[in-house]
């Protein structure tokens, strides 16, 4: 069965290292407070625990598509170890077609190292890409994107893994596929080229508010849709931890609030926030009940620790979760200074 959803980006074994021997501290960096975690020089520091779980932004949100019902595949290129093994497993239990995965010796698969801290949601990343940025144009097959609905993609940043993205959208707006964008700060800070490419050739993005302001260089929500708009984009997505998310079609603009409810762990959230708005827009559903849908599929991940747990495995039970729910949303126009 050819895929309805296709994903190209990062695949990544997540090692997930609970800590508290650890300091954090604050700089005033003129008028902003950048926060900073900090170990120790040259100090040996006790973990509390270790997880190892798979990741990466596509990879997720293949999976978490795939659990949701739609034909779902990931295009990438592993190592040829046990974190592939590991990776590929899932993603297969989950129901994601694999056959486009290349396994590789020159590199590793990608990996992540997430400092867990007492401080509850705050965490740091240190993230390996390793094989994931070896994929080249070659890699994508044309005759998979034949029945081809949707097309995600997720920070890569090397020159030829962004043409093979290039080579994705185009090849899924010829079957008059929608492009889904999330990139990650990666891109924006370290291949800002094709940061803009790519995000200009997408119909439907979504970003976290650090990552927003840093790609269209404005504080403010409003202006920063405006700016987005002005690209072509058709949907603009603003994820903001607990302060909730903005949606907006650059006309009308929908302000959620979040879910009542315990977070454990906020690793995947924005992956699922999109998952969300793909499955949704597959439905033709409007955009009140898309971010409804898109938030209760960000806050069932950050209900347990680890990624892709806790969501539903099918559309019925996501719907019935936000028909059981409230969430307190605001509506209102496009307003720019």
């Amino acid at each position: 069965m050819m895929p309805e959803l296709i994903t190209i980006g990062s695949c990544t074994l997540d090692c997930m290292i609970q800590i508290s021997d650890i300091l954090r501290f604050e700089l005033l960096d003129k008028e902003t407070i950048k926060k900073y975690t900090a170990i120790e020089y040259s100090r040996k520091l006790n973990v509390g625990g270790v997880r190892f779980v798979p990741g990466g932004s596509a990879a997720n949100i293949a999976s978490n598509c795939a659990m949701l019902g739609l034909n779902s595949a990931y295009i990438g290129i592993l190592g040829d170890d046990f974190s592939a093994h590991i990776c590929m497993e899932d993603m297969e239990k989950r129901g994601v077609d694999l056959s486009n995965i290349k396994k590789v010796k020159e590199d590793n698969t990608a990996f992540s190292v997430i400092l867990k801290t007492e401080w509850g949601k705050d965490r740091s990343i240190l993230a390996y890409k390793g094989a994931n940025d070896l994929l080249t144009p070659k890699d994508v097959k044309e005759e998979l994107f034949d029945d081809i609905k949707s097309f995600a993609w997720t920070s890569l940043t090397k020159e030829d893994s962004c043409k093979a993205i290039d080579k994705a959208i185009d090849l899924t707006k010829d079957k008059n596929g929608l492009i889904y964008a999330a990139p990650s700060m990666s891109i924006i800070k370290n291949n800002s080229k094709w940061a803009n490419i790519l995000i200009s050739k997408s119909d439907i993005l979504s970003f976290n508010k650090e990552e927003a302001q840093a790609f269209t260089k404005r504080k403010d929500s409003m202006n920063i849709i405006k700016d987005l708009s002005d690209l072509g984009l058709k949907l603009i997505c603003i994820t903001d931890g607990s302060n909730g998310s903005i949606i907006s079609d650059g006309e009308n603009v929908i302000k959620s609030n979040v879910y009542d409810g315990q977070v454990e762990d906020t690793t995947g959230a924005g992956d699922a926030f999109l998952s969300g708005i793909l499955v949704s827009k597959m439905r033709n559903i409007p955009l009140h009940k898309m971010a409804k849908i898109a938030s209760a599929m960000s806050f069932l991940e950050c209900k347990e620790p680890g990624v892709r747990e806790g969501l539903p495995t099918s559309f019925e039970e996501l719907e019935d979760f936000v028909e059981k729910h409230t969430l307190n949303q605001v509506t209102s126009k496009i307003v720019t200074q």
